[in-house]
């Protein structure tokens, strides 16, 4: 979702003070967890708080929002954070500690809320991180879903 830096300000300040946002989902990154349309709650959190598997809502370089799975930190010449889509064959950029906005608390579809501590949203974040094959054969299925040849 592309954000000039005017909206990049008025997301964090509305974290700031109600302690939480609400996103709609865009894309199929993060499929079959998030879905297009699906409502994203984010709060606030502190580095210490980050969890191998946890949501992260984070601003990248050319303006836009992510919510992609933290797999884990590197270090270069500070702390990085390295994230990844669900259906994503490869990490993002590394991100620095400035561009995190918040970590997902939960999703609503339709009518259900989704939270983020349910077991079976834990257990499959830490297998689409272990198991990269569970992410080629998404992506193979939305793109043949979505009428795109490999």
């Amino acid at each position: 979702m592309p954000v000039d830096k005017v909206s990049l300000q008025l997301v964090t300040q509305l974290m700031e003070k109600r302690g939480w946002i609400e996103l709609p989902a865009r894309g199929t990154s993060m499929y079959p967890l998030i879905k297009q349309g699906d409502i994203c709650r984010f709060v606030p959190t502190e580095a210490a708080h980050i969890r191998k598997g946890d949501i992260l809502l984070f601003h990248v370089p050319l303006g836009n929002l992510v919510a992609h799975r933290f797999a884990q930190c590197v270090k270069k010449d500070h702390q990085q954070y390295l994230c990844k889509g669900d259906t994503n064959l490869a990490y993002d950029e590394a991100i620095a500690w400035d561009q995190i906005i918040g970590r997902m608390t939960w999703i609503q579809r339709d009518e259900r809320i989704i939270h983020v501590t349910e077991l079976a949203v834990y257990l499959w974040g830490r297998l689409v991180l272990a198991v990269p094959l569970i992410s080629l054969c998404l992506r193979m299925y939305l793109n043949r879903r979505e009428g795109i040849k490999a």
